[in-house]
């Protein structure tokens, strides 16, 4: 079975710019989310299912690797693959290539599917794996990160969730978790390459929670590591790991 190839033009808008007029990690990963969402509408869950609530993918754990980012007005096609499914659990890549075919940014995710009424997991029928063309037998998992929680923190900012960080499912949108660590970097460390993102999205936050983010960072031999939590009160939602070149 040949797994359900999706793909994209996308051309890099202004808004979607950081200050060196390059695309943003958060604008990186709205392509993303915007294929998958085409991917998922491709094989029949359209907006009329997603929007009766019976069931979501609910994302887990993102790793992207940026090897450059694409410029203002520059054309990329973004692209993703699903890599494989057991019992709960989905793992999807994602790539982004520029017009000599050149890979300039990769990701790998893992997902969950989730009965959202009862916020259950939903363990993955056939179905899905003959929609998305996935192998019934493959349920190799991709690897991740393993992400500690910081020990101390250097940065440590505090906000309140605003109506624009929720997505359709009504809690806040993976992005805007990124969004809000990046107001954590120091200046110095800000206008350095992101190279590297990994994130555990642990628990759900919603419209008016308070949220911490606190950050430490710490100089390695070729680049500045972060290590990033986000959290609700004492309740952990989110951990991440950067690194800076």
């Amino acid at each position: 079975m040949k797994p359900l190839v999706t793909e994209e033009v996308y051309r890099v808008r202004y808004y979607e710019l950081k200050n060196d007029w390059k695309a943003s990690i958060s604008s990186i990963m709205d392509y993303f989310n915007d294929i998958v969402t085409l991917q998922t509408v491709q094989v029949g869950h359209g907006v009329d299912v997603m929007s009766k609530g019976e069931y979501a993918w609910l994302l887990l754990r993102w790793e992207i690797r940026v090897d450059r980012y694409p410029d203002y007005m520059e054309s990329v096609v973004v692209r993703t693959v699903p890599h494989s499914m057991d019992r709960y659990y989905a793992y999807r890549c994602f790539e982004i290539h520029d017009t000599s075919g050149a890979c300039i940014v990769e990701a790998d995710s893992q997902w969950i599917l989730i009965d959202q009424k009862k916020r259950r997991p939903v363990r993955i029928g056939e179905e899905f794996y003959r929609r998305y063309g996935v192998d019934t037998d493959f349920h190799q998992p991709l690897s991740f990160t393993k992400i500690p929680e910081p020990e101390a923190a250097d940065m440590e900012v505090s906000l309140r969730v605003r109506q624009s960080d929720l997505d359709t499912n009504g809690h806040s949108n993976n992005v805007s978790y990124v969004k809000w660590i990046i107001e954590t970097v120091p200046r110095e460390i800000e206008n350095k390459h992101l190279q590297r993102l990994a994130i555990r999205y642990i628990h759900e936050s919603r419209r008016d929670d308070e949220i911490a983010v606190t950050s430490t960072f710490r100089k390695c031999n070729n680049f500045v590591e972060g290590m990033h939590r986000i959290s609700n009160d004492e309740r952990l939602l989110t951990l991440a790991r950067t690194e800076w070149i």
